[in-house]
C-alpha cells in the first residue's frame, strides 16, 4: 500500500475548482452554475412543476378519488 495517494486526474480531484464539464445545451443548465445555486435552481424548479402539473391535474382533468367518492353517494345516498 502505498504512503501516500497520487492524484493522477487533476481534472477531477484538483488543487483548486474542479474542472465541471457540463453538457451543452439545455441539460447543462444547472452544471454550468456554482454547485448550490444548481442545486437550488433545480429544487425549485422540481416544487414548481410539480405544484403546476398536480394543480392541472386536479382543476382540469378532475380528482379521480373524488369523482368515485361522489359516484359512490349518487347510487347509494345516506339514510
Amino acid at each position: 500500500m502505498p504512503e501516500r495517494l497520487i492524484n493522477y486526474n487533476k481534472r477531477l480531484y484538483g488543487p483548486g475548482p474542479l474542472a465541471r464539464v457540463p453538457a451543452a445545451g439545455i441539460s447543462g443548465y444547472y452544471a454550468r452554475m456554482p454547485p448550490l445555486q444548481g442545486f437550488s435552481m433545480a429544487a425549485v424548479h422540481g416544487v414548481v412543476m410539480g405544484f403546476l402539473v398536480g394543480g392541472y391535474f386536479k382543476y382540469f382533468m378532475g380528482d379521480p378519488d373524488t369523482k368515485k367518492i361522489e359516484a359512490y353517494y349518487r347510487e347509494n345516498p345516506p339514510r
